[in-house]
């Protein structure tokens, strides 16, 4: 063997970043369970109501892009560690997966198409659109005096 593997052997921080592995490898399991449990409950909720759960649909866009984060962390493609060492993912709009489904019947020229426009506030996908995060109100002038 060469002394440059034996050095490699003895680097503290190599067996460190293994033992974090093997503890995202147990986390990127239970959020398989967990996704499939969401999955299930999706498929109940539109089953008995006819549409999704907007909650779980959060839920699971968070959970999805915490899995991306433990797996780029395994494969070595970032050296952040996920959740519980940096915050949980939010996702604030889950509704990039879906697919939208053309409002008009006749041809449209892109020339009278805004790009830049907000939807429509009586569409059905503005309300999918917006942020879901819940804003913390601002700070009065006598809550920033009594600080």
């Amino acid at each position: 063997m060469s002394e440059e593997f034996v050095e490699h052997l003895k680097k503290p921080s190599a067996w460190l970043r293994i033992l974090f592995m093997a503890g995202f490898v147990v986390a990127l399991y239970v959020s398989g369970m967990i996704l499939i449990v969401l999955m299930l409950g999706q498929i109940a909720f539109s089953l008995f109501t006819g549409s999704d759960n907007p909650n779980l649909r959060r839920l699971g866009a968070s959970l999805s892009a915490y899995v991306a984060e433990i797996l780029a962390f395994l494969t070595y493609n970032t050296e952040q560690k996920p959740f519980p060492f940096m915050p949980f993912p939010v996702v604030d709009h889950p509704a990039v997966y879906e697919t939208e489904t053309p409002v008009a019947q006749s041809p449209v020229d892109s020339a009278d198409v805004d790009i830049n426009a907000e939807p429509h506030s009586d569409s059905p996908t503005a309300a999918t659109k917006r942020s879901t995060r819940r804003k913390k109100p601002a700070a009065t002038d006598e809550q920033e005096t009594d600080v």
